[in-house]
């Protein structure tokens, strides 16, 4: 007897981007799944997107050096075909790895893989993740001397010896070719004293949210709890998050 998979309910466009949104058995098994995961695996300290203080944490970690890096993945879900998930969840003792992988993915949009992972599903960052932390490229970060961290499709590098920082980012550069992942060319900053990174500019002891971010929020009009909870979060890039005195 045949399984129909239906996946996905619709999908519609969010600033360009192809987003699905999940059908009611397709939820369910999201969410079991990335359950199974989260148990079966202990993911490295440098995912920022699977821990507390998010992109924010991830730009503090950085702003001691003195230079910085930024990598950026092209269609990091899309880029993702159904048999790389199925490999994964095989290689962590997930059962029925093929199947569930049928349930993560839809028809691509971009159109190679032919399947691959969609935006608007709950499990596609851990899948997205354990892919890439299982490829070379996972191995390399682990090894790197300079300072790393992983922000879903955004890798960004730091440290005080440039020529070292120049080194490894060439290298990464390989590494995720050769893992098949494709380069965001816009968005990927070599070595340099100054890197803007989640609309943020960062130098060495120094991250504050870009202000055209900050006109941006501010052209339309705004409550006093959003601007309050805006303001809070610019205050913690520049600052950081140290607990209260």
């Amino acid at each position: 007897m045949s399984v129909l998979f239906e996946t996905y309910r619709y999908s519609y466009l969010r600033k360009g981007k192809p987003v699905f949104v999940p059908s009611e058995r397709g939820q369910a098994i999201g969410y079991a799944l990335k359950e199974q995961i989260e148990a079966a695996v202990e993911f490295d300290q440098f995912l920022y997107h699977l821990r507390r203080g998010g992109h924010v944490a991830a730009l503090h970690a950085h702003r001691q050096h003195r230079y910085f890096a930024r990598i950026d993945i092209e269609r990091f879900f899309y880029g993702i075909g159904r048999n790389r998930v199925a490999r994964a969840l095989a290689e962590i003792g997930i059962a029925k790895a093929g199947e569930a992988a049928k349930w993560s993915c839809v028809r691509n949009p971009y159109g190679e893989p032919r399947y691959a992972l969609p935006y608007g599903f709950v499990q596609s960052p851990i899948l997205a993740t354990l892919v890439l932390m299982r490829s070379p490229v996972g191995a390399f970060l682990r090894d790197l001397p300079v300072t790393a961290s992983v922000y879903m499709d955004d890798i960004s590098l730091s440290g005080d010896d440039k020529e070292l920082l120049d080194t490894a980012f060439a290298r990464l550069l390989q590494v995720l070719e050769q893992s098949n992942f494709a380069l965001n060319k816009e968005k990927t900053q070599p070595p340099a004293e100054a890197v803007a990174l989640f609309h943020c500019d960062l130098t060495h002891q120094h991250a504050a949210v870009k202000a055209a971010r900050k006109a941006e929020f501010y052209s339309i009009d705004r409550s006093a709890a959003s601007a309050s909870a805006f303001e809070r979060y610019c205050d913690g890039v520049a600052n950081g998050n140290a607990p209260a005195a």
